[in-house]
């Protein structure tokens, strides 16, 4: 299916890839995903009832961005979350849709970028994803949308990468190794094979919440048990992760509406 004329470079990029990869990312990693009633965090699969990063979600209006095959959406509808998986492949919905009938449990289903959702402002409790769009998406224009789409108190929590992970993956090989291989200044778009992924010093993210009205609540780096395994690695790469964090998963709250844009010229201005 062509891609829509609206997308920028590196979402058609990545939109080609997920159609590429979705039947087989699936058959690597869909027994490892599910496990944990397929609410588990980063690429150990952590437990959210051990992590408890959602919190209560009955009754409240949730956006998984990014929601591939819909394991996690579906979970949270099964805990009477009313939820929307929004994803920009159609192969990976047409997955979703695949495990909806399955569990025979529905809900919308939107193709669509996460830099430019078509919902309306304050339409959502919480918004979240384990790893997915805030991975793949650009974070200067993702946490602005999180903003716009979130009710005042309104919850954003997502995986992604550690940039400590950006900086020692090595792109030709595909592989953690334990140097550094690029500056740790700077970080914003890093292209792998076939995609382009995204990630933020650490002061960086705090800035752009801040700038969008979220506010911080927690910031876990997990560290996995010494015999856990992982799917998303090789085996040489395990030890990596005992060292240093592999996942960053936050968790930030809306206290006030972000400024408009004109707001921001302004105060730029001054």
């Amino acid at each position: 299916m062509p891609a829509p004329p609206s997308l920028s470079r590196h979402e058609r990029i990545n939109r080609a890839d997920w159609e590429r990869e979705a039947t087989s990312f699936e058959e690597r990693h869909h027994r490892a995903l599910a496990r944990h009633g397929a609410m588990g965090w980063g690429i150990y699969h952590l437990p959210e009832r051990r992590l408890r990063m959602l919190g209560e979600v009955a009754g409240k209006d949730v956006l998984e961005l990014g929601c591939g095959a819909a394991l996690w959406s579906i979970a949270l509808a099964k805990a009477r979350a009313r939820v929307v998986g929004l994803d920009l492949s159609p192969r990976r919905l047409e997955q979703a849709r695949a495990n909806q009938r399955k569990a025979r449990t529905f809900f919308p289903l939107l193709e669509a970028s996460a830099e430019k959702v078509p919902l309306p402002d304050s339409s959502f409790d919480l918004i979240f994803c384990d790893y997915g769009a805030m991975t793949f998406a650009d974070p200067y224009r993702t946490v602005p949308e999180c903003a716009r789409l979130l009710r005042p108190g309104g919850q954003l929590t997502f995986a992604t990468w550690t940039p400590l992970q950006a900086l020692c993956h090595d792109r030709e090989r595909e592989r953690l190794v334990p140097r550094l291989l690029r500056p740790y200044f700077g970080l914003h778009r890093l292209g792998s094979k076939g995609s382009v992924e995204f990630q933020l010093p650490y002061g960086e993210w705090v800035r752009l919440f801040r700038e969008n009205g979220l506010a911080v609540e927690r910031l876990e780096e997990p560290r996995p048990a010494p015999r856990a395994r992982s799917s998303f690695l090789a085996p040489e790469e395990e030890p990596w992760t005992r060292s240093w964090p592999a996942d960053a998963i936050w968790s930030v709250r809306k206290e006030r509406d972000p400024p408009s844009p004109s707001a921001r010229r302004r105060q730029a201005k001054r």
